[in-house]
């Protein structure tokens, strides 16, 4: 991304930082460039400053984009767009794969499918029970979260739900959009009907009753035990690819958003555990409520700086930051999960009849009675017992 870009046509320097783009003789100029969006970005005819000149082998054509009032331009590579040449061998297999289960399980089946507009294209497309469609997306190359984030966006618009297929348990969409992670096996594997284990996106919850039974204390309270239930989503395991793509065809796998205090996951559960969680916290998030949440922020502040011709298409920093754990691997910060639900009152006892006899298959009931160890006795019921067994009375009567 660059905050300059070369205009051909105008011959201008646009300088992105600067209100004006640095040409106060020519208003609105920014916005009647954001109006050929829907042009190819060859004939926009932004170029990279520095590549114009000194790298002819860089892809210059450049287009604009502005997020939160900042505004940059970012290289287009037209090389590499919608070109299945691109695909390896693994990418091509795990599609396949995903395009064979579901015709297995009794499902139609479009592999490459475009939208009438051609903005969208997904890479297996299954239509599941009654109008569920269900877009698989197999992305092991890296993409940025704004591209995934675009293409889920332009899938859901088409009633496509999405599901991003991944191996690498690091990549940066993870949790922002639907997806799973499944095991990484060389192509060859995958192609010959190897499993598939599914490591990551797809959780069941499990309701523990917090008693005296339970290994720690209670979650909500930090000691002793409330009598209510509580919930924890725990990895779906074992579970095959091939599954996952028949159940979610069928509806019995669904997307869920589950917030959390730093992140909000997103992981396929079955349709009861999510309206167990709609009902014990409350309702369940969408992503309309998400995207109107981002759209809401507060724009960021730039500050003006000199105009910048410098190239920094695949310049290496130097700096490496330190591996990134997995991104589905802590849970700490998502809220306890309580089903209120009473607990069971223990079943009411009979009243105590005291110096009432209770001898026989039904009580005898007659008063005067004496407590023994077999419980209330009258004179005529009482057991033959050695005076030492009575409870109630000094021995000396029972001797006379």
């Amino acid at each position: 991304m660059a905050s300059s870009v070369y205009h051909v046509g105008r011959n201008l320097e646009l300088n992105l930082t600067e209100p004006d783009l640095g040409h106060p003789e020519l208003p609105g100029l920014w916005e009647e460039l954001l109006g050929e969006r829907n042009l190819p970005v060859p004939e926009r005819q932004l170029q990279c400053m520095e590549c114009r000149d000194q790298r002819p082998a860089c892809p210059e054509w450049m287009f604009l984009t502005e997020r939160r009032g900042v505004r940059f331009a970012t290289h287009h590579n037209p090389a590499v767009r919608d070109h299945p040449s691109n695909e390896s061998d693994q990418h091509k297999a795990i599609k396949e794969r995903i395009a064979k289960a579901a015709i297995l399980g009794g499902f139609r089946v479009d592999v490459e499918s475009r939208a009438k507009d051609g903005r969208r294209r997904t890479d297996v497309l299954v239509k599941g029970v009654g109008d569920l469609l269900v877009g698989h997306e197999v992305q092991l190359a890296y993409a940025g979260l704004s591209s995934v984030r675009k293409r889920t966006r332009r899938a859901r618009a088409d009633g496509i739900t999405p599901s991003w297929t991944t191996v690498d348990p690091q990549r940066d969409f993870i949790n922002h959009v639907p997806w799973a992670q499944t095991d990484d096996f060389p192509w060859k594997y995958i192609a010959e009907g190897g499993d598939l284990q599914i490591r990551g996106g797809v959780r069941s919850l499990h309701m523990i009753r917090c008693n005296v039974l339970s290994p720690e204390p209670c979650p909500t309270r930090g000691q002793g035990r409330c009598g209510q239930r509580h919930g924890t989503w725990i990895p779906h395991f074992p579970y095959l690819l091939d599954d996952l793509v028949r159940d979610t065809a069928a509806g019995e796998f669904v997307p869920v958003i589950v917030t959390g205090k730093r992140l909000n996951r997103r992981w396929w559960v079955r349709p009861a555990d999510r309206d167990r969680y709609a009902d014990c916290g409350g309702g369940i998030v969408t992503e309309d409520d998400l995207l109107r949440g981002r759209e809401g922020k507060i724009a960021a502040t730039v500050i003006p700086r000199p105009l910048d011709g410098e190239c920094r298409f695949g310049q290496d920093s130097g700096i490496r930051s330190a591996p990134r754990p997995a991104h589905d691997g802590d849970d700490t910060d998502l809220s306890v999960i309580t089903e209120t639900t009473p607990w069971p009152s223990p079943p009411p006892r009979a009243p105590i009849r005291r110096g009432v006899c209770g001898s026989g298959s039904g009580p005898c009931g007659h008063s005067p009675a004496r407590l023994y160890a077999c419980g209330w006795r009258c004179e005529q019921h009482r057991p033959g017992l050695p005076a030492a067994r009575l409870i109630d009375g000094p021995a000396r009567d029972l001797m006379a």
